[in-house]
């Protein structure tokens, strides 16, 4: 059996998945193994009426695609189909008077890092992330879907050819998109981004690309009184939305 991408491997990110009611189509347990929270992943599993598979630690292995699987690797159901969706399709059903947060990473390559945000996203509400698709992390890594930790079963996850286009169709729509920059003199503490807000994250090391950059209504930056020049693309994807939630709640 050969991974098709679509898995979540490791106790704690199939557990997170099972209690969120993730569509999990089947679970593979390391045939052997006994641990007492596979236990509970297997008692869980068929609790729900998933298929349980036991199978041998090399064939987890390729499954996990060098993930840590700890014994047990979770296939997703529906997964890819939420991944193909359009973005023309996805920006359709977006409801503008709520809004809406929104998430696009710029050509963030390492996979850790972009589950980690689509992570953040989910857990900020954010209504999907958008990456292009080249350049990026492959969204059908088992380490993208571990870093995330079922949040792909939740939010859209939107590929797009041209990032920058792509953002003049949320201006179109309505949104406010504006570009984390750590050189910008606005402060995101000062930014007041109260109404439907695209915010846009650039790669570590090189951050936005000059085009995706000249296309933001707005570059803010994270003040930083230390002497780090930059935080990780993951944890400054925490700081800029969660600021923008505090904002919206009138703290």
């Amino acid at each position: 059996m050969s991974s098709d991408g679509n898995v979540i491997a490791g106790i704690h990110a199939v557990k997170h998945a099972l209690d969120a009611g993730d569509s999990i189509d089947e679970l593979m347990i390391e045939r052997g193994k006994s641990h007492p929270r596979l236990n509970e992943l297997i008692h869980l599993a068929k609790k729900k009426g998933l298929r349980v598979n036991f199978m041998q630690k090399d064939a987890l292995a390729r499954l996990a695609d060098g993930v840590p699987h700890q014994g047990v690797v979770a296939r997703m159901a529906v997964a890819g189909a939420k991944k193909a969706l359009s973005f023309e399709q996805w920006l359709e059903t977006v409801d503008m008077s709520t809004k809406p947060l929104l998430l696009l990473l710029d050509q963030v390559t390492d996979p850790h890092n972009l589950g980690a945000c689509v992570r953040t996203a989910e857990a900020a509400g954010c209504v999907g992330v958008i990456v292009p698709k080249d350049h990026a992390a492959d969204l059908h890594s088992p380490v993208v879907s571990k870093a995330a930790c079922g949040a792909l079963a939740r939010l859209p996850l939107l590929q797009v050819t041209n990032l920058k286009r792509t953002m003049e169709k949320l201006q179109h729509s309505g949104f406010w998109v504006v570009g984390l920059a750590g050189e910008a003199d606005a402060s995101i503490y000062e930014a007041g981004l109260n109404g439907a807000t695209a915010v846009v994250m650039g790669s570590e090391g090189k951050g936005m690309r000059r085009l995706v950059r000249e296309g933001c209504d707005q570059l803010i930056s994270i003040p930083m009184p230390g002497h780090v020049e930059s935080l990780n693309v993951s944890v400054a994807t925490g700081v800029a939305l969660f600021e923008i939630n505090r904002q919206r709640n009138g703290g």
